[in-house]
């Protein structure tokens, strides 16, 4: 039977770049399960989209990590908590959160005694499902004491808990939440790989459970753009403006497409933010690309699939970052593109390649090999018959693969194993 209550264990809620897990979330509400959500620190509900309106999601958080700042009322809200919970029952949490064996100086200011009352009602839930390790670090704090550990715990990696360069510091750091989880979640092979590196004998534990989305909410058969002959095709690039995202080497794909190739009614749109940006704007300047490369920023939803509506292609130009070693583990965006029926031109980096189909939703090339890419964009935009067959391949082959409804179901399957 699939478990009734469950609790969400998150660092912020709500982070509109995390909607995979507000998928997911929704998703069990839909199916009837009672899920209650603790996060570190408290989101921004004004900027939650309207998809996620009417689960009475601010009812069901509870935040644990915002503490009062003054030593009184950390005493007070301390006090509350006895005269409401019992003395004699909350004592033993008490004295193992302060003892400063457990938690150094800063039991003794009550930061974890909070921690716990803000936690303790997480007891009632069948289960507790952690995104991230970091966070799993922190619920194994407390596990590790003799507290909270009487509940089955699941925790999901995604990519930034996996950071290559740092196996040796997570496998010390994960030691404690790999001795309590009862099963580890990874969102591409590549990623469950990393996880192996830095703790083989957890293997057996891990589920391949990819990050998913409401295809429902990526049809743009309302919003397409009718075809004219002297129409531009439209490149879109999302993602944050780092170097292993690569944006950099999407401008020089237009370089080359517009000043090598000469095939000019072309444009790219790149969203997003990041310590990039000014670099980026030297560079569009710089190489004369100011008429072909817009740089919108980071934008709301709304805007970004407006972007994705018009679009022909979507564009990855990530690589393996040279000091940490990180890469794209899964890439949430690029199934967002085809479930919009729009085909992908990637570098086959870290786990992009497990979500695209190389030549029948889109194109694998070999990382860094910027003529090659323009390439390939050129080709297939030449193509419009080939361009239109895998913008229908696209948009099934995610609805088969990575749909909440499909994944959902197999987020359940594996609640169903943990609790029994």
């Amino acid at each position: 039977m699939k478990p009734e209550k469950i609790a969400f264990l998150l660092n912020e809620f709500p982070t509109l770049t995390e909607t995979f897990i507000l998928n997911q979330i929704i998703f069990l509400i839909r199916q009837g399960v009672d899920v209650r959500i603790f996060a570190l620190y408290p989101g921004d509900f004004d900027r939650l989209h309207h998809q996620y309106h009417g689960y009475g999601l601010e009812h069901r958080l509870t935040t644990v990590a915002v503490l009062p700042k003054s030593y009184s009322g950390r005493l007070a809200e301390a006090w509350r908590f006895f005269r409401s919970n019992g003395f004699l029952r909350t004592l033993p949490g008490f004295l193992k959160s302060i003892n400063p064996f457990n938690f150094g100086s800063s039991g003794l200011k009550l930061t974890h005694f909070l921690h716990f009352t803000r936690l303790s009602t997480i007891e009632s839930c069948e289960l507790i499902h952690v995104h991230f390790g970091q966070v799993g670090v922190f619920l194994s704090a407390f596990t590790e004491i003799g507290l909270l550990n009487s509940i089955p715990i699941i925790v999901s990696f995604h990519g930034y808990d996996l950071v290559p360069n740092q196996y040796l510091i997570n496998r010390k750091l994960y030691r404690p939440m790999f001795r309590v989880a009862k099963a580890l979640t990874v969102n591409s092979q590549y990623t469950g790989n990393l996880l192996n590196q830095v703790n083989p004998e957890v293997k057996s534990k891990v589920w391949l459970l990819p990050e998913s989305l409401d295809t429902k909410l990526f049809d743009r058969s309302k919003d397409e753009v009718s075809r004219v002959s002297d129409r531009n095709f439209h490149l879109v690039f999302i993602g944050r403006l780092v170097d292993w995202k690569g944006p950099d080497t999407a401008v020089m794909v237009m370089r080359h497409i517009v000043k090598e190739i000469r095939f000019s009614n072309v444009r790219l749109t790149v969203i997003g933010k990041g310590p990039m940006d000014f670099q980026l704007k030297a560079m569009v300047q710089n190489l004369g690309l100011s008429e072909y490369v817009k740089l919108l920023g980071g934008q709301e939803q709304s805007v970004v699939r407006s972007v994705l509506a018009s679009a022909d292609l979507f564009v990855y130009t990530g690589r393996e970052q040279k000091d940490t070693k990180r890469a794209e583990n899964q890439g949430l965006v690029l199934m967002e593109a085809q479930a919009m029926g729009i085909p992908v031109v990637a570098f086959d980096v870290g786990g992009v390649g497990e979500g695209v189909k190389d030549g029948v939703t889109g194109y694998l090339l070999p990382p860094g090999s910027v003529h090659e890419f323009a390439y390939q964009i050129v080709n297939l935009l030449r193509n419009e018959e080939r361009l239109k067959e895998m913008g229908h391949a696209s948009k099934s082959y995610v609805k088969k693969n990575y749909d909440i409804d499909v994944l959902g179901e197999r987020l359940l399957s594996l609640y169903k194993q943990v609790v029994v």
